[in-house]
């Protein structure tokens, strides 16, 4: 029976690691607009009202509105301080490891937080807080991971299918808790996020390795692909971090506009997890299972771009009619572009189905982008993917700033919102001008391999920067050729 490709399990289980744990920040967000609906007033609803309103499943809490901006803040505040140095972590000892130690602490931290919220503001701030600070390290070393299991020819949709996950999360969590906060307690989705998030990390666990070619269950035919056509990546260790190039890797253009593209998505993944909630209720009185319902469609829009344009450009750059530079920023510029535009309209938008429709088109049609800043790490370094990508993801300061600004103009009238739009538009076009000049697709000359990842391990490479394509033999041939002459 031919067996499985381990490259796809891995992908799977990259989809489901970051669906699970990203949905507990919607979770969070949405459960917070509920326990706090007292200070709401609820106009419009597509749905029956809340049926655990009164019952021991309900809970109100008398906080003022805002202390939601402030737990975000601080979540995204540990999130923040954890992305250098899980990618630290994850090229000293495992990426797998510290990708599933990270998702396991964030899933029992949320299941946590359904036993203690209700007992004050100063224990909520703790679990969020060092909620941010295990899930900081997830996207370094799942980067890591990637690096080394993502063929050539697969690279684009490898990545975007797997961070697909991240960016589905937000429609199943809305739809699911939603679903559940109304009608069977203010606590299930915490469970739910939170017990699948823990069941999922077991899983990663004892699946999962660091190197293709160490996996057990590789069969031979996808072994052969892996010596033709996978990457070459050294595996962690101490010897390897001492090695990292980090002046050049700071000091490079291509490498500051994946940090602009990320701050831009920080800002508005910030606003359509944490702030699209509060948008509906603030703007058009809607009860939270409405909120869901509604809130899900551009989520799942989005998903489905991110898969299809992933293929498509891989596509484009195997024809060899479009370079990988020129097919990252096709990727961005028209992802992230369109939904800088949709972004600014919604300064004219005064109905909530209008309003759907609007966030709908930019939102989805931004999964193009994913095929952009998310996967060119892998790109310029897949020898450090896992550090460019601490230092990238650096830019999750965006999410702060997001929430920050819309803490400060938020009240409860859509003129507020419709600055906080205006902003948020503004900047990520100004993000989609960075990156369509300083970005690249090329392999940089600082990222250089020490070891060749094949059969022949006494062959070495010093000098050689880590080549895209061609296959093992070829490269073998190169070195025999350099050593001639």
């Amino acid at each position: 029976m031919k067996k499985f490709p381990q490259r796809f399990v891995v992908v799977i289980l990259g989809f489901f690691g970051l669906l699970f744990s990203f949905s507990s920040r919607t979770c969070f967000s949405l459960v917070m607009v509920y326990v706090l609906r007292n200070n709401l007033s609820q106009t419009n609803s597509l749905f029956k009202e809340c049926t655990v309103n009164g019952t021991s499943w309900d809970l109100i809490l008398p906080w003022n509105p805002s202390i939601t901006q402030y737990f975000n803040t601080v979540f995204f505040a540990g999130y923040f301080l954890t992305q250098l140095p899980g990618g630290y972590l994850s090229a000293r000892f495992s990426s797998s490891r510290v990708f599933g130690i990270s998702l396991l602490a964030s899933g029992s931290l949320m299941i946590t937080l359904s036993f203690v919220l209700k007992y004050g503001t100063p224990i909520v701030y703790t679990i969020r807080l060092t909620q941010g600070l295990f899930e900081g390290m997830a996207i370094p070393a799942l980067n890591g991971v990637l690096s080394a299991w993502a063929l050539t020819s697969e690279k684009s949709r490898m990545v975007t299918f797997t961070y697909c996950g991240a960016y589905l999360s937000p429609a199943v969590a809305f739809f699911i808790t939603g679903a559940t906060t109304c009608y069977i307690s203010w606590h299930s989705s915490f469970y739910i996020f939170g017990g699948l998030t823990v069941l999922f990390s077991i899983i990663w666990f004892l699946v999962v390795h660091d190197n293709p070619l160490s996996n057990k269950n590789l069969s031979e035919e996808e072994r052969s692909l892996f010596e033709m056509d996978g990457p070459i990546v050294d595996e962690s260790s101490e010897e390897k971090v001492k090695n990292v190039p980090y002046r050049k890797i700071l000091t490079s253009l291509s490498v500051t506009a994946i940090f602009v593209g990320n701050f831009c998505r920080n800002w508005i993944f910030s606003l359509q997890v944490s702030q699209l909630p509060q948008y509906f209720a603030d703007a058009y009185g809607m009860n939270v299972a409405s909120i869901g319902f509604l809130a899900a469609f551009p989520e799942v829009l989005m998903a489905i771009v991110v898969v299809i344009g992933g293929i498509f450009i891989d596509m484009i750059i195997k024809t060899g009619k479009v370079g990988t530079t020129v097919a990252r920023k096709i990727a961005q510029c028209s992802g992230f572009g369109i939904e800088s535009l949709c972004l600014l309209s919604l300064v004219l938008v005064r109905d909530f189905r209008l309003a759907t429709v609007v966030l709908s088109i930019g939102i989805g049609i931004s999964g193009m982008a994913i095929s952009g800043y998310q996967v060119n790490a892998l790109d310029l370094a897949p020898q450090y993917a896992h550090i460019v990508t601490g230092f990238t993801r650096i830019s999750c300061i965006g999410s702060m700033f997001s929430i920050a600004v819309a803490g400060l103009l938020r009240e409860k009238n859509i003129e507020s919102w419709q600055k906080i739009f205006l902003i948020a538009g503004t900047i990520h076009l100004s993000g989609v001008i960075y990156y369509a000049i300083f970005a690249s697709g090329e392999i940089q000359s600082w990222a250089e391999t020490t070891n060749l990842t094949s059969s022949d391990s006494t062959l070495k490479l010093t000098s050689h920067p880590v080549y895209e394509y061609g296959s093992i033999s070829q490269r073998k041939d190169e070195i025999k050729e350099d050593k001639g002459s």
